[in-house]
């Protein structure tokens, strides 16, 4: 049985507030052990959402970052679970994604229209641009 076997089974056994300790003093096996145990977690909590602009797998991205911040922010003398802890962060870290996705201070990037694109497929040498600058003169003063 090679080392990361006993590893995994070590981990399996032990209690997850066990295992923040360890990955809180610097143990990556115990931090990459607890990831991929909440993954699960993640993934069924990710798929309730939905966020403008991004797909399932951005929103599960999100909550791998709130699993990765309860592992870093746990504290025991709380007198919580970590498997509580976790979940709030997870819920957490993803609706605080989804909320600025939704923000509008972002909608004109989100929105934007460019000028160099091409109107359409089937008029492909033709865009916004040079529409927008042909023989119509649009100065009022000039108009006038």
């Amino acid at each position: 049985m090679t080392e990361s076997n006993n590893t995994e089974e070590k981990f399996e056994t032990m209690e997850h507030e066990k295992l923040v300790t360890l990955a809180q003093n610097g143990d990556n096996n115990a931090e990459e052990f607890l990831i991929r145990k909440y993954k699960n977690v993640v993934r069924s909590k990710a798929h309730l959402y939905f966020m403008v602009g991004a797909d399932s797998e951005d929103i599960v991205q999100e909550g791998m970052i709130g699993i990765f911040k309860a592992i870093r922010s746990y504290d025991k003398t709380k007198q919580t679970s970590f498997h509580t802890f976790a979940e709030i962060c997870i819920n957490r870290q993803i609706i605080t994604a989804i909320k600025r996705a939704a923000r509008l201070k972002h909608s004109p990037l989100n929105t934007s229209v460019s000028l160099s694109k091409p109107l359409s497929d089937m008029e492909p040498d033709t865009t916004l641009e040079e529409v927008l600058s042909s023989n119509s003169n649009t100065d009022p003063e000039a108009i006038f």
